[in-house]
């Protein structure tokens, strides 16, 4: 009875393991992700909240596929999924960027929900809970969403698009994106013909690598235009990375010109220390600042400290000590400054 028993559960072990394997002719799939799980405390700013003690979490899973075909090619692809209602305000369970690409000789083509071309010039780098770029600050402070911002897609988000990098020449590399349209990955996105909302969007890139004395140095210039409404948008962005022993600095600026009332600014730095092999430090600066013709200018400028601690495996503690204030033409101000500290697990 129990050698039966055994046989059985054997059998349908085996048979489930036969049905979830994918078939030798099929891509290679790889799983990854991150789980961060952060405390903090933050002051009222523009609210008046239940708890100015919070516990908030942020999590994405992702599948990723690749395989070099006989031809000498490259085909993969990502599907990124958001796992939770993290601090990035995505709906749980909710699909974010998908992509398949082609790679070889000719260099990368690339098509689906993906940044802009510019998006990838680089951004300010700090360490801990709390960054620069699309700050978690209003997370733990009241106040009127982030201004710091360098993507340089004119609000084309993660819109649908075609992508082409070439190879790298001599540590040079130039990339270009196409958006047909505003569709942007709604359900149904698939068989949509778009009405209004942008169009034409157009995305460069130039990014050079390389060593100067004993320094890497990473520099990046783009630029972004698009048709919104009839209405020509345009930005330009620009980074800087060097990394000299322990010290890595970053530095960015964006402008976009994103109607006939509103233009958005910014400019940033982070400076980031390696202690030793398990210890970095940070500090970072970037002030935002929007115009509006109709009278609701805003500026806001974050203000972060940040530690963190590799406990190895793939496993990280970090905090984050920062001030965020934020300066409305309507009267709404916020100077007022917060902690968090917590885990980030990378899978």
């Amino acid at each position: 009875m129990k050698t039966s028993k055994l046989l059985s559960t054997t059998v349908l072990v085996s048979a489930a393991a036969l049905i979830a394997a994918a078939p030798a002719s099929a891509a290679k799939l790889k799983l990854g992700g991150y789980y961060e799980q952060w405390f903090g405390w933050g002051a009222d700013g523009t609210a008046s909240p239940l708890s100015n003690f919070d516990v908030k979490n942020d999590a994405e899973i992702y599948f990723s596929f690749k395989e070099k075909l006989s031809n000498g090619m490259t085909v993969g692809g990502r599907i990124e999924m958001e796992a939770g209602n993290g601090n990035d305000g995505q709906t749980a369970n909710g699909f974010d960027e998908t992509s398949l690409y082609v790679s070889g000789s000719f260099g990368k083509l690339q098509m689906g929900n993906n940044d802009v071309a510019a998006a990838s010039a680089g951004g300010v780098s700090v360490v801990g809970p709390v960054g620069i770029i699309k700050s978690d600050a209003g997370d733990w402070i009241a106040a009127t969403g982030s201004l710091n911002n360098s993507d340089n897609d004119l609000g084309m988000g993660d819109a649908q698009n075609v992508h082409y990098s070439t190879p790298k020449i001599n540590g040079l590399q130039l990339s270009v994106s196409y958006t047909p349209d505003a569709s942007d990955g709604a359900n149904s996105d698939f068989d949509d013909s778009e009405t209004s909302g942008f169009k034409d969007g157009v995305s460069g890139l130039v990014k050079y690598n390389g060593k100067f004395g004993g320094a890497k140095i990473t520099v990046a210039l783009g630029r972004t235009t698009a048709d919104n409404s009839g209405y020509d948008q345009e930005g330009t962005n620009a980074s800087l990375k060097v990394v000299q022993g322990p010290i890595t600095l970053t530095a960015t600026m964006a402008e976009e010109d994103i109607s006939a009332t509103r233009e958005d600014k910014f400019t940033g730095a982070g400076l980031i220390y390696k202690l030793d092999k398990a210890n970095k430090v940070s500090a970072g600066y970037g002030k935002g600042k929007r115009t509006n013709t109709g009278g609701s200018d805003r500026e806001q400028t974050v203000y972060t400290f940040g530690a963190e601690r590799n406990l190895g495996k793939g496993v990280s503690v970090s905090a984050s000590v920062f001030n965020s204030e934020t300066t409305n033409q309507s009267g709404t101000n916020v100077d007022d400054s917060g902690f968090a500290a917590g885990i980030k697990v990378k899978f």
